[in-house]
C-alpha cells in the first residue's frame, strides 16, 4: 500500500472520523426526511455515550501495550540503540523555532539515562515526515535539536531522517546498525508489537524498550465522564491494530499480533 494510500486509509476508519460521518450523513438524511438519519444520529450519539463513560479505550489498548513488557533494568548484550520518532511535531517546531513535544515524549526524554547505561554504543534516531502535504517538515533535526539541549553526546547519535512510516524505519535502518548486532528499539508501548514485526522481517534482531504508555491496568474497571481522554486513546489503539493488519497483508511484518 503506498504511503498517501495508507494515510488516506487511517483518517477514514479512524474511530472519530466515523462517528462524524456518521452523524454528517444522519443529519443529512434527516433533512431529506428519511427515517434512517435518526437511527444513524442515534447510533452515533450510542458510540460517543459507550467511549465517554466505559472504560473501553482501555479494554482495546491494554493487549498492544502488555504485549511486550518493559525490561526492569536495561538487557546487556545491547550493540546500537534505535530510537523512532513520532515524539515531535515538526511543524509547530519550525513555526515556534522549539521542539514541540506530544504525548510520545518519553521515546526522546528516556534516551539521556539509556546513553548513560551504554556509554559505548551508537543510537539512531529515525523519524522523517510522517504528513505527505509537509514532505519537508521532518523530525529527525528536530530531535537533534531537543537532544542537543539535553545534554548528551551528539558524536554519538546518528541521523536517519527520510523514514515516513515504520517499515521505512526499519529499512533505513539496517544500514545504520552494526551488522548482526542486537538492537535496543524504543518506541511508545501501543506502537511496538508493529514495530517489532517489522523490525524482525526485515532481519533486525531487536529487544523491545516500550516507552509512553497511556492504559493502566488499574483502570481497566473504572467507568467516568472523560470523551477527550478515552476517545484519543481508542483512535491510538485503531491505529495500530489496523497498521497490525494492513501490514501483515502485505507481508511486511513477521506475524498479525508479534510476541516477545
Amino acid at each position: 500500500m503506498g504511503f498517501e494510500l495508507g494515510k488516506l486509509l487511517a483518517a477514514l476508519t479512524a474511530p472519530g472520523n466515523i462517528i462524524g460521518l456518521l452523524a454528517l450523513a444522519g443529519f443529512l438524511l434527516m433533512l431529506a426526511g428519511r427515517a434512517l438519519g435518526r437511527w444513524l444520529l442515534a447510533l452515533a450519539a450510542l458510540l460517543l455515550t459507550l467511549i465517554m463513560v466505559t472504560p473501553l479505550a482501555t479494554w482495546v489498548l491494554l493487549p498492544l501495550e502488555q504485549r511486550f513488557p518493559a525490561p526492569v533494568t536495561p538487557p546487556s548484550g545491547i550493540d546500537a540503540i534505535i530510537v523512532l520518532g513520532g515524539a515531535v511535531g515538526p511543524i509547530g517546531s519550525m513555526e515556534h523555532g522549539a521542539p514541540q513535544l506530544n504525548q510520545e515524549a518519553e521515546r526522546l526524554t528516556v534516551v539521556p539515562g539509556l546513553m548513560r547505561h551504554y556509554p559505548d554504543i551508537p543510537v539512531i534516531f529515525s523519524g522523517g515526515s510522517g504528513d505527505p502535504r509537509e514532505p519537508d517538515a521532518r523530525e529527525a533535526p528536530v530531535a537533534a535539536a531537543l537532544l542537543a539541549d539535553l545534554g548528551v553526546d551528539m558524536d554519538r547519535v546518528r541521523l536517519e531522517g527520510t523514514s515516513r512510516n515504520t517499515w521505512e524505519n526499519a529499512v533505513n535502518s539496517q544500514l545504520l546498525v552494526p551488522p548482526g548486532g542486537r538492537v535496543l528499539l524504543v518506541t511508545s508501548a501501543a506502537h511496538m508489537p508493529r514495530s517489532v514485526g517489522i523490525f524482525r522481517k526485515v532481519g533486525i534482531d531487536v529487544v523491545p524498550y516500550p516507552v509512553s504508555y497511556g492504559a493502566n491496568r488499574s483502570e481497566r474497571w473504572r467507568f467516568g465522564l472523560n470523551l477527550s481522554d478515552n476517545l484519543s486513546m481508542l483512535e491510538r489503539a485503531a491505529y495500530e491494530y489496523r497498521g497490525l493488519i494492513v501490514y501483515w497483508l502485505s507481508g511486511r511484518t513477521s506475524a498479525l499480533f508479534p510476541a516477545p
